[in-house]
């Protein structure tokens, strides 16, 4: 009988650490979305910071390739 209720024992051990391994897992992947998600914002708003600031050379490149496709 002690035996049963070692086996038994051992056997929910197991399966909760299998548990235990898929939850943390779990959390794994989404702490890296969650960095890759925050990482793609940063980019976002140094992108976004990048255009609003005035550029007249940028600007000159884009009338002129604008003007180029329309004359064609």
């Amino acid at each position: 009988m002690l035996r049963l209720l070692t086996s038994l024992f051992a056997f929910l051990d197991k399966l909760l650490g299998i548990f235990r391994d898929g939850k943390l897992e779990e959390r794994g992947r989404q702490q890296t979305i969650k960095e890759a998600n925050d990482e793609l914002n940063r980019q976002v708003e140094v992108a976004d910071a990048a255009i609003a600031v005035p550029d007249p050379a940028r600007d000159e490149r884009l009338r002129n390739r604008f003007d180029r496709s329309r004359s064609k």
